[in-house]
């Protein structure tokens, strides 16, 4: 064995060792190393694999596409077609267009054909939705065959979603999200734990139980971490963010996005902006939009940051581009449906720009639950907002004054017993609104006057020419 065999050798088998420790960073640097001495050889695109593989646990999404993607090049070019699954279900972990990853999903599965069910099985599973349709039959039934307990723990995290879904036990969908993870961690599936986790934490927030979603929230940061998995970590901080944001606690807020490792999530600077915007300066705000190419054409990322500068736009008067933004927003196709979970960022740009058929539409989505959909959300996790607010002022906006009573009036509950208090100030803005409909001008100002007291008592400036008395 030449030289540099003997230490591309050294260095593969420290590689493998750290790899199989959740030592990413450690595995990528002595992979980066093998690669310098292994360079055109029969195990370079491997390598890339592993390689690309590490640096998406080390939330290096970007680096890790580019680096899956020549994995893939090189396997297609050699007529590996396993190769090429493997780097190909490594690919699918990172976040991208739903069309894309179903492209790349099939065609390794053409190439793999019924060979290697493992990878089959995966491939299926990554471009399924939920349990939806064929591929999560096909891949459950592949994993019945042949015992992988990964795969099959997908089931436990499945019913998770169901059983909240058709009865609205959020303590049973609790304990189905916790097996489900017992089960991939026992079967060393770390990033699916991440997600049982993760999803757990954020559908009881989602869900109107704050402190629980809390508690969950902030375990899938503890284990993220003892697995070393950036990403997932981040995303259950800046969900913990969003709780301290509701709560208008900008000190907390702050202290936890600083905790943040990596800025791969973008709604770290949503929160750094949100906060600015609310203390009143709507300038500064404008100017610390987040670019949508940083959602990296995910329908989902896309959403939510067009909906963050329509919103913001709005709020500053900036009415022309704001509408361009919404109109932006309301084009995304969600495979999910969750309009009702954006809005509460530009619930006022909605209200005040929308044409009649997506202030009906996004009204729709608070009130009707479609087949097979989650719940309607009472918290949208993503901003750290009730919901409330948004779906009175649409109500508002369709003229439905008594249901905008009732919704605020409900909500106004909600943010009181969770200890939303911006979130709060907004719901007796509205019923300020409800009550100057029907000319009660005591009402109204009385109302005006208590939501003024909580912008002042939260610093919440920005929401204060809202309430004053006209």
């Amino acid at each position: 064995m030449s030289g540099n065999a003997a230490a591309a050798h050294d260095l593969r088998t420290a590689a493998d060792r750290a790899y199989d420790e959740t030592r990413w960073d450690e595995a990528a640097r002595d992979y980066e190393a093998c690669l310098s001495l292994a360079s055109g050889s029969d195990s370079e695109p491997e390598l890339l694999t592993r390689l690309g593989s590490c640096y998406w646990s080390m939330s290096e999404a970007r680096t890790a596409w580019r680096t899956l993607r020549r994995a893939m090049s090189l396997f297609r070019e050699r007529g590996d077609a396993i190769g090429f699954a493997r780097a190909t279900v490594e690919v699918l972990r990172i976040w991208g267009p739903w069309e894309r990853q179903r492209q790349m999903a099939d065609e390794a599965l053409e190439v793999l054909g019924e060979t290697e069910p493992y990878l089959r099985a995966r491939l299926l599973l990554a471009t399924s939705w939920r349990g939806r349709d064929q591929r999560w039959d096909e891949a459950i039934a592949i994993a019945e065959r042949h015992g992988f307990g990964d795969i099959l723990a997908s089931r436990i995290q499945d019913e998770s979603y169901r059983v909240y879904r058709d009865t609205g036990d959020i303590e049973a969908s609790i304990s189905f999200a916790l097996r489900a993870h017992d089960a991939y961690a026992t079967a060393k599936a770390y990033e699916p734990a991440c997600r049982a986790l993760r999803g757990a934490g954020f559908g009881t927030m989602e869900h109107g139980l704050l402190d629980r979603g809390t508690e969950l929230a902030r375990r899938c940061v503890e284990y993220s971490r003892s697995m070393h998995l950036r990403f997932h970590e981040e995303l259950a901080l800046t969900d913990l963010a969003g709780e301290a944001f509701a709560r208008a606690d900008n000190v907390r807020c702050h202290a936890l996005l600083a905790e943040l490792s990596t800025n791969t999530d973008f709604r770290a600077d949503l929160y750094r902006m949100w906060m600015i915007e609310r203390s009143g300066d709507t300038r500064t705000a404008v100017q610390m939009m987040v670019n949508p190419e940083r959602a990296g054409r995910a329908a989902t990322g896309l959403s939510q940051t067009h909906g963050a500068a329509a919103g913001v736009l709005y709020r500053a008067g900036l009415h022309e581009p704001a509408k361009g933004a919404l109109e932006r927003w309301a084009e995304i196709i969600r495979p999910g449906g969750d309009m009702n979970e954006e809005a509460p960022a530009l619930f006022e740009c909605i209200a005040g720009l929308g044409d009649d058929d997506l202030v009906r539409e996004v009204c729709e989505s608070y009130e009707v639950q479609k087949p097979d959909q989650p719940r309607i959300p009472t918290f949208a996790t993503l901003q750290g907002r009730a919901c409330a607010p948004s779906h009175g002022a649409l109500f508002m906006r369709l003229g439905r004054i008594d249901d905008a009573e009732r919704v605020y009036t409900e909500g106004l509950a909600w943010c009181e017993r969770e200890r939303a208090p911006v979130d709060a100030g907004l719901c007796l803005a509205g019923l300020g609104d409800v009550a100057a409909a029907r000319k009660d001008r005591d009402a109204a100002a009385d109302f005006r006057q208590r939501a003024r007291a909580a912008f002042e008592q939260y610093g919440a400036s920005l929401y204060l020419p809202r309430v004053q008395d006209s």
